[in-house]
């Protein structure tokens, strides 16, 4: 799958002597007769031990970690959450439900095997929720631009391509190394020294096709450097006149933007009509979408067309009782539009899962990232809250546009959902009766992705960890009003 890579090992037996084939009247009597002469000969007796992986891209809350075991010696099995042991089985079958965090988390699990006096014999694990996307480090901790000295966390993300593992991560405090770690959380403490000695960390990380990506930070540095390492925070802004009409030609002298209530000062600005995008497509498929599905997959597939450039990436995931990604994040917006054909309408609707499943693609994207949800109803099977929803969709920085299908004007809990979706993340909500009104729509959600405005500023206020800011932007002319996300984590 796009997030686990997993290596195993089987015995290949030798080509069976000819003598030994003609004993056999038929073909399938041979593979047959062969397959059992393995199982005796190859499995029989040996011992082994497979964690399963997921079948899903994204595990939250709980998973049911399927382990198949061999041979006589195994004879308990410990399954453990980041190194942490959860439960413990002492007959077959060795599987169960471990508990994971809520939100789509890089997490371990992993599956120890012991024989009867308590001696380890083999072990498996898995890393659930891998980032995936081209390499790249990202140091999240210590915040870049503040000063600080003693021992400090020190946290980084690892974007992982498919189908490549990492090796290991190292953390160095100029050239010492601090800690070298196979598997996440990619996490060290880190003593940073004191006086005017520059002192800077670097995190690097290395795949298991010997490529690798380090990422760099100053810890307390002198004056001259302070603008050099400072993490901007982006707002992507649509502002609208009296009429809605959308408006275009506007400097930084016309924006006001506030952070917790105080006034930041801009420090880059600009029009985004064809900054790079990374845009996703969720559709609702449950029963109740028979009669629109049709119309629906059309609209999206010529959406696709028009607002994906050469440097855009788009996706596709539907739902009806759980989330289903039909196609991860590309550049051809073809295969993409192509993914959503055939797709039948059956099931409930798993409208939370579906929403933190899809901007879970989102990790590790840099740049304008908008998300388009589809659905003519309220959520009938997630796990998910929906304000576990909301709050997610706020961590990720993920515009969201949601569509109404169909949707009564009594339904009031749909409406207010896909209400403050959309304000919350500074999309856009529509309401339409039918489907054939898609098109109409889409082209107003492309508008408003291709007339956003990048506020950009270094925040005033000192870090305090995973906080969340409110933001604000004002316009300083009569009649025009902006819209973007109400607030970010920093």
């Amino acid at each position: 799958g796009a997030v686990t890579w997993v290596e195993k090992g089987f015995l290949v037996p030798s080509e069976p002597d000819a003598s030994e084939l003609s004993a056999y009247e038929s073909p399938e009597q041979l593979v047959i007769a062969v397959g059992e002469q393995i199982a005796q000969e190859r499995i029989g007796g040996v011992d082994g031990l497979v964690l399963v992986p997921p079948d899903s891209d994204v595990v939250v809350g709980l998973w049911r970690a399927e382990v198949l075991v061999t041979g006589d010696r195994i004879t308990k099995v410990v399954l453990l959450v980041d190194g942490k042991p959860q439960l413990t089985r002492t007959r077959p079958p060795y599987s169960a439900e471990v508990r994971l965090e809520p939100f789509p988390t890089e997490q371990v699990v992993r599956a120890e095997g012991y024989d009867a006096n308590g001696e380890l014999v083999l072990a498996d694990e898995v890393t659930l929720n891998q980032p995936r996307g081209a390499l790249r480090v990202r140091i999240l901790e210590p915040r870049a631009g503040v000063r600080m000295t003693g021992e400090v966390k020190a946290r980084a993300e690892v974007v992982v391509p498919d189908e490549r593992r990492v090796e290991k991560v190292e953390f160095r405090l100029g050239d010492e190394l601090i800690a070298s770690l196979e598997k996440p959380p990619w996490e060290a403490k880190v003593t940073v020294p004191a006086g005017a000695e520059l002192a800077y960390l670097a995190v690097s990380a290395e795949l298991d096709d010997g490529s690798r990506a380090e990422d760099v930070r100053f810890l307390n540095d002198p004056q001259f450097l302070e603008e050099l390492d400072v993490n901007l925070v982006e707002l992507f802004a649509s502002v609208t006149d009296s009429t809605g009409h959308l408006v275009a030609g506007l400097t930084p002298e016309d924006f006001q933007v506030f952070e917790d209530g105080r006034p930041q000062i801009l420090s880059k600005f600009e029009l985004v009509r064809n900054l790079p995008l990374t845009i996703g497509l969720v559709l609702d498929t449950s029963g109740s979408m028979s009669d629109s599905l049709y119309e629906a997959q059309k609209a999206a597939g010529a959406f696709l067309d028009q607002i994906v450039n050469r440097e855009d990436r788009c996706f596709a995931l539907s739902f009806a009782d759980r989330p289903i990604l039909l196609m991860p994040p590309t550049n051809d917006a073809d295969a993409v539009a192509r993914s959503l054909d055939n797709l039948l309408a059956d099931g409930f609707t798993a409208l939370h899962d579906a929403l933190v499943h899809s901007l879970y693609y989102f990790r590790g994207v840099r740049g304008r990232k908008a998300l388009v949800l589809l659905s003519d109803g309220d959520d009938t099977a997630s796990h998910l809250t929906f304000p576990q929803a909301l709050e997610y969709a706020r961590y990720s920085g993920v515009v969201i546009y949601t569509i109404g299908l169909d949707v009564s004007g009594l339904d009031l809990s749909i409406r207010d959902k896909l209400k403050d979706l959309a304000r919350e993340t500074g999309g856009q909500t529509f309401f339409i009766k039918k489907a054939e009104e898609l098109q109409g729509v889409y082209k107003a959600i492309e508008d408003d992705l291709r007339s956003q405005y990048l506020l950009a500023y270094a925040s005033d206020r000192a870090s305090t960890g995973d906080t969340y800011r409110t933001v604000e932007v004002k316009m300083k002319k009569r009649g025009l009003k902006a819209r973007t996300a109400r607030g970010y984590y920093e």
